[in-house]
């Protein structure tokens, strides 16, 4: 944000110096024509010491306009910008203090007003890391003034940044204070865990495994799955899935893979009918546009692969089974094909839900063994693995699919 801002400043004034260098070219050209003259303006931050709620808005609202941040003396240099940003902030602060200082505050105002306040320190404890401190003691601020889940959202937000940071410098020690600390702090609500604390556990969760020893890590997954698992909110509920599906899912690679539901045919899955082969199971949907564009190689490989043990189960994310159908019939897909919310593997859950698929392609290739080879099988990756375990495709066969498809286009 910080960067931005800068960005921001440099082309506004970039910008003035432009205008400025027309306006020239104009008076040179057409001299006799009479301007009629306009106060430049001038930068002001000096905070006034008595106003309504409003007024206080206002003055931060007018601090950070185009005309105040590049009014006179205007700023020319990195380091002035820096220094007309920081006084802008500074002044957005103490008007801020100046608002949550009146007495007979409504909360919808104690809320704007604490909004503006974290987002004025985010962007200043950048320029000026003295106020990192007063951006710390925000959480306590929302909680003295009764706004508790912003207070936990800060409390989360600032533990999620360290952690970051830490990975980032691969300070594992900083990183597992973080880490834990997100755990403790949402197995104090227990059944109250918020939807802030969920993603968080959810985000510092999926890179814990570098972080935690085999023990430890099995002992704080169990946690979390059963904190989020009993939670009161069913949005957490959710979040702790897609989170067991994730952390599921980035494991697959040399294990089995849980495989089930009824195809759009009526017929169940079978997995005696798969046993031996290798199979693609290919998460889709007619209207995502890469899952459209992995299909001519997919059609390519399966139309020579096929005969030599080459599955393919699409798990489509299509609301509308005869719309898959009759997208299906157009594009001559001859493979099995589930509506998501049919592929049923354990618990009711469905298998987009039990791996964690959260984004289409997902493309996942199954070994001869019942064992994932990759869970990431798009483009020449599949090619490449089956070319691995069957032997190249021939040239002419190649080429023959290609013409085939341009022709079908």
């Amino acid at each position: 944000m910080k960067q931005s801002f800068y960005l921001t400043l440099v082309a506004a004034l970039a910008m003035t110096l432009v205008n400025t260098s027309f306006a020239d070219d104009a008076k040179k050209a057409d001299v006799d024509t009479p301007k009629a003259e306009k106060a430049e303006p001038v930068f002001k931050a000096d905070v006034p010491e008595e106003g309504t709620v409003e007024d206080y808005f206002n003055f931060i609202v007018n601090l950070h306009t185009r005309e105040n941040l590049l009014g006179k003396p205007t700023p020319r240099t990195e380091e002035e910008i820096k220094v007309r940003m920081t006084d802008a902030l500074k002044a957005s602060n103490e008007a801020v203090n100046k608002i949550l200082a009146k007495d007979s505050l409504t909360q919808e105002q104690i809320g704007r007003a604490i909004e503006t306040k974290k987002w004025v320190l985010r962007q200043l404890k950048g320029l000026d890391s003295s106020y990192e401190k007063e951006y710390a003691a925000l959480p306590q601020l929302c909680r003295d003034k009764g706004l508790n889940e912003m207070a936990d959202e800060l409390e989360v937000s600032n533990l999620v940044g360290d952690y970051r940071s830490a990975l980032r410098a691969n300070d594992i020690d900083k990183a597992k204070k973080a880490l834990l600390s997100i755990v403790d702090k949402a197995e104090k609500e227990g059944k109250n865990v918020s939807v802030v604390q969920a993603k968080g556990l959810g985000f510092v969760m999926q890179y814990a495994e570098e972080i935690l020893d085999e023990t430890q890590l099995r002992e704080v997954q169990e946690k979390v799955f059963k904190l989020l698992k009993n939670a009161d909110n069913k949005q957490v509920v959710m979040i702790g899935k897609m989170l067991a599906g994730m952390l599921r899912r980035a494991k697959l690679v040399g294990s089995e893979m849980l495989v089930g539901g009824t195809f759009i045919d009526g017929s169940e899955y079978n997995a005696n009918d798969y046993k031996g082969k290798v199979v693609l199971i290919d998460f889709w949907a007619t209207w995502c546009g890469p899952c459209c564009r992995e299909i001519p190689n997919v059609k390519k490989l399966y139309n020579f692969y096929h005969e030599k043990g080459f599955e393919v189960i699409g798990i489509s994310a299509d609301e509308d089974v005869e719309t898959l159908k009759t997208f299906i019939e157009k594009r001559e897909m001859p493979w099995k094909q589930m509506m998501d919310k049919q592929a049923l593997v354990a618990d009711g859950q469905t298998m987009d839900e039990y791996y964690g698929v959260t984004a289409i392609p997902t493309m996942i290739l199954i070994g001869k063994d019942g064992k994932v080879i990759t869970d990431n099988a798009r483009g020449p990756v599949l090619k490449k693995a089956l070319a691995e375990i069957f032997g190249p495709m021939d040239e002419d066969a190649d080429d023959e699919e290609d013409n085939a498809e341009e022709d079908n286009e």
